[in-house]
């Protein structure tokens, strides 16, 4: 049965029932992801409006915790609140409230690294660059206090609402994009603790740090190809990577272990990047899906798989010639063997085969009992187009598919995939 995730705004502005009746049109909906706390993003990302809120147009996130919980600063290490929250608009409670006959299963969706974070502990606790500077509202999952902060909130959540099952999201290094493009934000983590880390593992970290300078001078001067190369074939980034996967994995086992000590049935699935990338970032599936019975990853073709590529390419390069090498060395680092221009991308985005070969892939590198869920691209799109990426999810060796996301989808492809389930044409 699929899944698909709703927006706190989606519940306070519209409320369940009308988010219910449109849920319904989807026809195999079993699991609703409310989304617990923001991340900073647009909605719709990039353009457009939100079709049915009757209260705002869009809607940016700021990275606050949308559920009632109690104030952690005394620890040091706390998540901003909506201010606007109160417990009679309490989305989490309203979404739980409404669903109590057990049509739906709720799995409250968290994004654990990446918010408005707060605290005397704060700086301690974030992701630095390797020239030392900090990378603001992202945590690393190597400091001391971001393991306390979480636990007492998954225990305080199971407390106030009762739910033991739970999507995380965010468990990794940041990207390029975000509230900005900016590719140094990849060029992570070298806070004290990573660097001590590092060095208990015998890592040469200022080798480490000259590498990634080549590799960063090379972007800049252009030399695309070079860049590829170097980084493919260098020992020390390849060592850096290692680390990054191996950091993360270890940040989710213990996460795990803190929480099912509390109740043993805490149940953690998992929301990554799609393999050609989730690598780069700090995710390994291997080892990440031998803790998890579910996950979720973005095979969205249009997007480039949910990745900013366009932001990247116009980052880097600045006339047509330059974004069509950086486009190619693009697709050569992450191992995307399509055959199409920069022109062509940012017309129609990858080919649809993107999204069974992601979800083959990911089949391919997780645990045999983990459970696959595709995501779609539910706004920006034409039906046909999300009726493309449905076929193309439901024939691939994913389980099932996850929509992303109810606000942003707009009348007509609800009505799609409800023909299509009724009918089974387009």
């Amino acid at each position: 049965m699929s899944g698909i995730q709703i927006h706190p705004h989606d519940i306070i502005d519209e409320g369940m029932p009308q988010i219910i009746s449109y849920i319904k049109k989807l026809k195999d909906v079993r699991y609703i992801f409310p989304e617990v706390n923001t991340i900073f993003e647009r909605n719709p990302v990039p353009v457009g409006i939100l079709p049915r809120n009757p209260v705002h147009e869009v809607v940016f996130g700021t990275g606050t915790m949308h559920a009632i919980l109690p104030s952690y600063e005394e620890y040091g290490l706390d998540q901003r609140r909506e201010p606007t929250l109160s417990p009679e608009q309490d989305p989490l409670m309203i979404v739980k409230e409404a669903l109590e006959d057990g049509e739906f299963e709720i799995i409250p969706w968290i994004n654990i690294l990446n918010g408005h974070f707060q605290g005397s502990n704060l700086n301690n606790n974030l992701v630095t660059d390797y020239t030392g500077q900090v990378i603001n509202h992202w945590l690393c999952p190597n400091a001391p206090d971001v393991i306390d902060f979480w636990e007492k909130a998954f225990v305080d959540l199971y407390q106030r609402y009762g739910f033991t099952s739970y999507m995380i999201d965010r468990i990794r290094y940041p990207d390029w994009a975000g509230e900005e493009i900016n590719p140094r934000q990849l060029l992570t983590c070298f806070c004290p603790h990573c660097q001590a880390k590092m060095h208990e593992q015998h890592l040469d970290v200022s080798a480490i740090k000259d590498a990634i300078h080549i590799w960063s001078t090379k972007l800049k001067a252009k030399q695309f190809d070079d860049a590829v190369n170097y980084a493919s074939d260098n020992e020390q980034i390849k060592a850096w990577i290692q680390f990054r996967q191996d950091s993360v994995s270890e940040f989710v086992e213990r996460l795990i272990s803190r929480v099912r000590k509390v109740n043993n049935d805490f149940t953690i699935w998992l929301d990554l990047w799609p393999p050609s990338y989730g690598w780069m970032l700090g995710q390994d599936y291997t080892s990440l899906t031998k803790l998890s019975p579910a996950l979720k990853h973005f095979p969205y073709h249009k997007l480039g798989g949910g990745a900013d590529v366009q932001g990247l390419i116009h980052y880097l390069a600045t006339t047509s010639e330059e974004q069509e090498a950086a486009f190619q060395a693009f697709k050569r680092f992450f191992y995307l063997p399509y055959d199409l221009s920069y022109e062509m991308f940012k017309n129609e985005g990858f080919p649809i085969q993107f999204v069974a070969d992601q979800n083959n892939l990911v089949r391919e590198k997780s645990s045999t009992n983990t459970r696959i869920f595709s995501g779609i691209q539910m706004w920006n799109l034409s039906p046909d187009n999300l009726l493309e990426a449905i076929q193309a999810g439901e024939q691939s060796e994913a389980d099932d598919l996850l929509y992303y996301c109810y606000g942003w989808a707009t009348d007509d492809l609800f009505e799609a995939i409800q023909h299509y389930r009724e009918k089974g044409t387009k």
